[in-house]
């Protein structure tokens, strides 16, 4: 009688230590299988990458570079270039927004923009502001100040736009959004690449902001790796 009971209860503790163990696998299959899901689902977006290098002559470069083998979609570029750094070398106060848009990006291709591919409109007196309304230019360009701008094939001129590589600065790109060939949304910042959910992009608002020049994109010597 003894032995019968503990021998029940014997296998009675095997079968719970081998249904918890064959639980534990499961888990660990369904992890696994999610994190492959993941990784498939990023194989794209992960070659997508943007970096800024600086030149010997200090000159300043964004790198834009597609490695997939599929284009990308709606691109939603964000740049923030700091201004009068010799002034303020420490806290950067002072710094002009690029929202520039590009509805896509070739496949195995990158894309490399300087300051002579940027204008910033500077902050505005009520005298100027009066003086430059008469203006068509700066009417124009100061319409999108709340949009997304597209790249443009000429860069303005006249109504407080100014020049870059006039002023000491420093570029950062902070942010990119884009779409894959899946139709899946991405941002990439700083070294995270998240999936987030299709809504509208806001472009940044700021008082000083500036727009991007059309630079066509280059293939690459090899791409998907």
């Amino acid at each position: 009688m003894i032995v019968t009971i503990v021998a029940s209860i014997a296998g009675l503790v095997t079968t719970g230590v081998a249904t918890l163990f064959s639980a534990r696998v499961a888990n660990d299959q369904l992890k696994q299988s999610r994190q492959a899901a993941e990784e498939k689902r990023q194989a794209q977006a992960a070659r997508f990458s943007y970096w800024v290098d600086t030149q010997q002559d200090g000159k300043q470069r964004l790198h834009l570079m597609n490695r997939s083998p599929d284009p990308f979609s709606d691109i939603f570029l964000s740049i923030r270039v700091y201004l009068d750094l010799k002034e303020i070398p420490l806290v950067p106060e002072r710094w002009a927004s690029f929202s520039v848009y590009m509805p896509g990006f070739p496949p195995c291709s990158e894309m490399v923009l300087t300051s002579n591919n940027m204008r910033y409109r500077n902050d505005r007196s009520v005298k100027d502001g009066d003086k430059l309304t008469k203006d068509k230019e700066w009417l124009y360009w100061k319409t999108r100040r709340t949009a997304w701008n597209p790249q443009y094939d000429d860069l303005p001129t006249r109504g407080g736009w100014r020049d870059l590589t006039k002023i000491d600065h420093e570029i950062d790109a902070y942010s990119v959004k884009f779409t894959d060939r899946d139709g899946v949304q991405w941002r990439r910042t700083s070294g995270h690449l998240t999936r987030i959910l299709p809504m509208p992009e806001r472009p940044d608002d700021h008082l000083l902001w500036g727009v991007v020049q059309a630079v066509p994109s280059q293939p690459l010597k090899s791409c998907g790796n």
